[in-house]
């Protein structure tokens, strides 16, 4: 056997090999004894009117599929039922007045008294309550539940198993244990928790495969394009729900329904124990004390009984707590399937997932307590740091304030020796600046000498030029006043020959135009005047010699264009050697301010030489 010790307030498991039972938990369920009597009325002649059929309760297929034997006629059929539980009986027979049966609640057997004519059939008490079980458990999965008003307590053993669980990946991390638990969700979780906590093989149930057209559905409402068909048709055909599989009628899975009570507790058992015992209402009262065991699917009475036969570890003490009343529909949290899932078989490997959480926790607080006790340390360490640092600071502040007088007093004679050291340069510039006003008005009065020698010789070099030029300029006036006159005279000699020309031509005129009248006159008379060529030729000749006068005013023109011409050539001249004197006078002025810059130069040179030796 595994045991495990953990505090008072860890959710512990003990598992023993065939054994259901989880130690050191506090919940616990008291049973006490029924002291109830059951009246159950029978119909007269039973077997009779049934035609001879009877549904046995011992008689029946011990299969896995029927559930520890429960059995009825093939011919019974009704509408569509939920997977999950067993086929109910559905054979209550017409009761009459005259036959009722006082049947005591601690028999294991039901004992029937003849009262009036008829036989009275022998009925267990399974078989009379199977017909309202089942409308009520159908109408439980047809009705949906409403808005949670007022959410659910999640128990510190449940809380426990759910983180538990989460860490080993069978439920996911985003499942909150307040949330209703759904019957597809608790089948997924059934199958994961079975392949991955079961200690044994062939307590392990794996996802079922789908072949087109060989494979029958377990469930209507389940088909392969469901996420989770596999492992839904995994559990149907593994025989631990109903289902078409295990019944000719059409079964609804509802995989989005809210899982019940008596649900969450046959899946599980029927899974953990392969042979469940034979049980009757008598025997579940007994172990329960359940008051609404009529409400209680009479196939999940096997289930109920082997759950409670744990005691306080079992999923009904575990996952609701003490109670009489069992409400076999009311939907379950995820922390409660949590629980159920963490029971049985899984017992041992959820107690060593919860021995490393607690371990983890512990040394988690260990390291906690060593962190706040290295932080008191560092707090005592610290404060005796600021205690030797205020009095280093003290020190420091002393020796600084020591420092800054030092450095006052060192100020001051640095200020006064700045001082001194100021009118020294001060005293030292005002002989450089007078030295300087020296050796410039000295260069500035050589320059002067300088340029006024340059300027005597220049101007005396002009001087000689422009006498030169006047020279000449009077040559040239001479030349042109002598031509001038000769032109005059010309002018002079041309106009008298014109005039006597003129004179000469109009004496001519006077005798022709004489002669000419005359020949008219004679021609008057009729006297031919003949002319010889010669007086003709004189005639000719008389006027070639006019036109021959003519040309002089062309030489006078001539004259005067000759006269222009050599006016132009002295001006040109003249301008010319104003041009070559203006040259002369600019080329001057350019190298006497060249050598005027020169010698500047110079006598720069000579000071910076001079400031040089003064320095030295």
């Amino acid at each position: 056997m595994a045991s495990l010790r953990a505090p008072s307030s860890s959710f512990q498991l003990r598992l023993g090999h065939g054994s259901r039972e989880i130690s050191s938990v506090v919940l616990r369920i008291r049973m006490h004894p029924p002291h109830r009597r059951i009246r159950l009325v029978c119909a007269a002649g039973a077997a009779a009117m049934d035609g001879g059929k009877s549904h046995s309760w011992a008689d029946g297929d011990p299969g896995p599929d029927s559930l520890s034997g429960w059995s009825a006629p093939s011919e019974i059929s009704g509408s569509k039922k939920k997977g999950g539980l067993g086929r109910v009986k559905q054979q209550m027979k017409p009761l009459t007045a005259e036959q009722e049966v006082l049947v005591s609640s601690d028999d294991q057997g039901t004992q029937v008294d003849p009262v009036g004519n008829g036989s009275y059939a022998v009925l267990s008490d399974k078989e009379g309550i199977m017909e309202d079980c089942k409308s009520e458990h159908e109408r439980a999965f047809t009705v949906a539940p409403g808005k949670v008003v007022v959410p659910p307590v999640v128990d510190q053993v449940q809380g426990q198993a759910f983180r538990a669980l989460q860490v080993l990946k069978v439920i996911e991390d985003d499942v909150q244990p307040g949330d209703l638990c759904t019957r597809r969700e608790y089948a997924r979780w059934l199958v994961a928790a079975s392949s991955s906590l079961s200690r044994y093989t062939y307590s392990k149930v794996y996802p079922a495969m789908y072949i087109e057209n060989m494979t029958e559905l377990a469930f209507d409402d389940v088909t392969p394009d469901d996420p989770d068909f596999a492992l839904i048709q995994g559990l149907a055909e593994a025989g631990l729900i109903s289902s078409k599989l295990s019944s000719e009628d059409s079964v609804l899975f509802s995989p989005e329904s809210p899982l019940p009570r008596q649900d969450l507790v046959s899946w599980k058992m029927v899974l953990e124990e392969k042979l469940l015992p034979e049980v009757d209402r008598n025997h579940l009262y007994q172990c329960s004390g359940f008051i609404d065991i009529d409400k209680i699917n009479p196939d999940a009475w096997p289930a109920l009984v082997a759950d409670l036969s744990a005691g306080d570890q079992s999923i009904t003490a575990l996952a609701f707590g003490f109670t009489r009343i069992f409400q076999p529909n009311k939907p379950v949290t995820k922390a409660q399937a949590a629980i159920a899932l963490a029971s049985g078989d899984a017992a041992e490997v959820i107690s060593d997932e919860l021995a490393r959480i607690e371990a983890e926790a512990l040394a988690e607080t260990v390291v906690n307590v060593d962190a706040a006790l290295v932080d008191q340390v560092k707090q005592d360490l610290n404060a005796r740091y600021e205690k030797d640092l205020a009095i280093e600071r003290e020190k420091i502040n002393a020796l600084g304030k020591l420092a800054e007088e030092a450095r006052v007093e060192l100020e001051k004679l640095r200020t006064e020796r700045e001082e001194k050291n100021n009118a020294l340069m001060c005293g030292r510039g005002a002989v450089e600046a007078e030295m300087e006003a020296l050796s410039r008005l000295r260069h500035e009065v050589e320059e002067r000498l300088l340029s006024l020698m340059n300027d005597k010789i220049e101007i005396s070099l002009e001087k000689d030029r422009i006498s030169k030029l006047r020279k000449e300029a009077e040559r040239e006036n001479q030349v042109i006043a002598r031509l001038q006159y000769e032109l005059e005279v010309e002018r002079k000699a041309l106009s008298m020959a014109r005039c006597w020309a003129e004179e000469e031509a109009k004496r001519a005129r006077k005798q022709a135009r004489a002669l000419e009248e005359a020949r008219k006159r004679w021609e008057k008379y009729g006297v031919e005047v003949i002319v010889d060529e010669d007086l003709q030729d004189d005639a000719s000749t008389g006027l070639t010699w006019l036109r021959a006068w003519k040309p002089p005013p062309m030489s006078v023109s001539n004259a005067s264009k000759y006269v222009q011409e050599i006016h132009g050539t002295i001006i040109s001249k003249a301008r010319k050697s104003v041009n070559e004197l203006c040259e002369n006078a600019s080329g001057l002025s350019l190298s006497v301010g060249h050598r005027a810059r020169r010698t500047v130069g110079d006598c720069r040179e000579g000071l910076e030489i001079m400031k040089q030796k003064f320095k030295s």
